[in-house]
Order: structure tokens, then sequence, then C-alpha cells
């Protein structure tokens, strides 16, 4: 689905908002089962209190917290709509603030009556409005949230004095209604941001593959063809008579820095390969990587040794289940040996991986491995080796 253009007017901006949110990852769509399981909790909290209206010693306090609560979802609710489905983190702060108020007051309405089944089940509702919140909010900000909820709670309960042996077991259920849910709905959803971060990295990098063996990085493309499109303007305009020659001071200044900048482009495209370009448009490998390629002998790679390279050293550095695993790669100088069908050009490339153990590299990473060429690996208590012997594409 295209994006409307934009005219300047509410409808068109909030219209670009929400055809935005919603390509995102698939997080929209995502957002629905978090929204709607938010939902039940919120119905069932409701119709827990209407069920129970008798038994509230302070009814007043604890219909008003609900309403407060019911007034600020449905402000929070009408807000994302009509800002295309955006929560911004003013927003979300400003909506704990009376969210925040309902769980004080609604424990503080029901204190000590816990052990007759009579709970605060406003401040219970507010983990619905958690979960519905995953996907419009960073993980870091629900997990706080539901850590404040969670404080109020269990000091609601430890605070007063009633038979903890006969409450005990309805307290776990309220908590678990109200905590649970957003606490694992957070583990959920940054999980699935974690591997979607991943997939467009290695979407991202895979270009680099089948692209020229020397050249720009991909954000100093763009900026090439910028420089090139400038430079043939100033042709086409000195060609159709408009600039006469010789060029005016300015004009003449600015096709130098042009041309200067052009000649630096080139200049650092053959100094650069495929693979240095693939490190530093990684999120994964860039920071976590060092290479060393003096001869820039990775261009001479065949497009099956590039994927086996590229996709062994993504997955190697991805091995640990925290922070990408230093990698240190050298790539040697191209060699020739004999062999009965003549001669044959060849390199050794090394990569050592610290705090690796074997046991942690995934299958698919030795099969890329292996696609590069002859593999031999050691262990050391500090790291894991790999060495490899590769064949260079004569052709090149």
């Amino acid at each position: 689905m295209s994006l409307p253009e934009p005219s300047g007017s509410d409808r068109a901006r909030v219209a670009g908002l929400r055809a935005t949110s919603q390509a995102a990852l698939g997080t929209a769509r995502l957002g629905v089962g978090p929204g709607f399981a938010g939902a039940v909790i919120v119905v069932y909290s409701l119709i827990r209190f209407v069920s129970n209206l008798g038994s509230y010693p302070n009814l007043p306090v604890n219909v008003g917290t609900w309403v407060l609560f019911l007034a600020t979802l449905g402000a929070v609710v009408w807000h994302v709509r009509h800002r295309g489905y955006h929560l911004t983190a003013r927003s979300f702060w400003i909506a704990s603030i009376p969210l925040a108020l309902v769980a004080i007051v609604d424990v503080a309405g029901v204190w000590g009556e816990t052990n007759s089944g009579t709970f605060p089940t406003a401040a219970c509702a507010i983990g619905g409005v958690l979960i519905g919140a995953l996907s419009l909010r960073p993980i870091g900000e629900i997990v706080v949230c539901t850590g404040v909820l969670t404080l109020i709670l269990i000091a609601g309960i430890a605070s007063s004095e009633h038979a903890r042996a006969a409450s005990f077991g309805a307290e776990l259920v309220m908590l678990a209604i109200a905590i649970v849910p957003p606490f694992i709905g957070s583990l959920s959803m940054n999980a699935y941001r974690s591997l979607s971060r991943k997939a467009l990295d290695r979407v991202m990098i895979q270009s680099t593959v089948t692209a020229p063996a020397f050249g720009p990085e991909l954000l100093a493309s763009e900026r090439l063809a910028t420089v090139d499109h400038e430079v043939e303007v100033i042709f086409d305009r000195v060609a159709s008579g408009e600039l006469e020659l010789p060029l005016s001071p300015d004009v003449a200044e600015h096709a130098a820095a042009l041309a200067t900048e052009l000649r630096g482009y080139l200049a650092s495209g053959r100094q650069n390969t495929w693979l240095h370009h693939a490190v530093i448009e990684s999120g994964v490998l860039r920071g976590s990587l060092d290479l060393d390629d003096p001869h820039a002998t990775a261009a001479l790679l065949l497009p099956a040794q590039r994927e086996g390279l590229l996709s062994s050293l993504w997955l190697l550095a991805l091995s640990s289940e925290g922070p990408a695993l230093r990698t240190r790669v050298r790539i040697g100088e191209v060699y020739t040996v004999q062999r009965e069908t003549g001669p044959e050009r060849r390199c050794h490339i090394q990569i050592v991986v610290d705090d690796l153990k074997r046991h942690r590299i995934e299958p698919a990473a030795w099969a890329a491995l292996r696609s590069v060429g002859t593999l031999v690996h050691t262990q050391t208590p500090g790291a894991t080796r790999f060495a490899l012997e590769c064949a260079i594409d004569p052709g090149q």
C-alpha cells in the first residue's frame, strides 16, 4: 500500500503516520494480540468489581478509581487512534500519572480486606493497559511501570493486618493477573524485536555479496550519485550555453570541490572491498569485528565463498546471548600452488572469535565456513580459531 502524498493537513499527516506504523515490522498487527489480552484483563476486573459491590467497605472510593481509570483509558485510546497509532513518551508518562493514582487509591480503599475476597480490581486492570501498550512504547518503559505497580500491590498486601494463610492463594492470583501478563508480554515483544532487527541487518548486508568487488559503501553510493548528478548539471548548463566559459569564480570553485570529492570516492572505492562495506553497514558486525585485509584479497572470492564467509561471520558474532562477540579476521595474500590440472591461486583466512565455546556455534555456521574453503579449527581457553584455505577465482 502506497503512502498518501503529504498535503499539510491533519488528515494526511495522520494517514501517513498510520501507514508507516502498520508497515513497520508488522508491529501494528502484532499489537492486536496484546491489545486483546489487555482488554480481557480489564473486562474481567470490571466484572469482578461489579459482582462484589456489596463487599467493598469504601465503595465510593473504589467507584471513583474505576471512573478515573476508564476516563484515562478512553483518553489514551482516542489519542492513539487520532495520532495514527503512535504514542509518544510524553503522552505515555502523562497517562501513567492518573494510573498510578488509581493503583494507590484503589489499594488503600480495600486495605486489610483481601482476606474476605475484596481486591483492588482497578489496580489489577492497569496490567491490561500495560499489555496493550507493548507495541507502542519501548519495553523498558513497560517494565518500569509494571515494577511500580508490583511494588504498590505488594506494599498494600504486606502492610495490611489479616490472616495470611487464608488470603495467600487469592493474593497470589491477584498479583498473577496484574503483573505476570505484562512481564511475559515484555519478554515476548523484546524477543520479537531483537529477532526482527537481526533479520533486517542480515537482509541489508546481503546485497554486498552480489555487489562489485570494489566500490563505495551504501551511504557513500547515495552521496556519489548526488555528486555525479551535480557534475552532469554543470556540464549540461555549459553545453546549452547557460554557463559561459571560463566559469565564474563561484561556479569554478564549486566544480573543483565536486571533482575533489568525486576523486576521493573513486580512490576509496578501490581500497575497500565488499567485505569492508558489509562490516560497516551491519549493526551486528560493526564495532565487534576487526578486519585485516591489506591486499584486498576478499575481492577475489567467488560469490558462493562471499556468501559463506559473510554468513559465518554473522552467525559466529551472534553465538552469544549477550552482545556480539569480538571477532578478528585476517585475510592473507594470494599465493600459487601447483596442481595436476595446473597452477591454482589460493589464500588463507584466519578467524578468531573471543570467548566462544565450540558447543555454542550454530550448525549453519559450520556449513557456511566449509563453503568458503578447507577448514581447520582449534579451541583455546580464551577463543576459538578458524583457519580457512580458499581457492581464488582464476579469472580475477
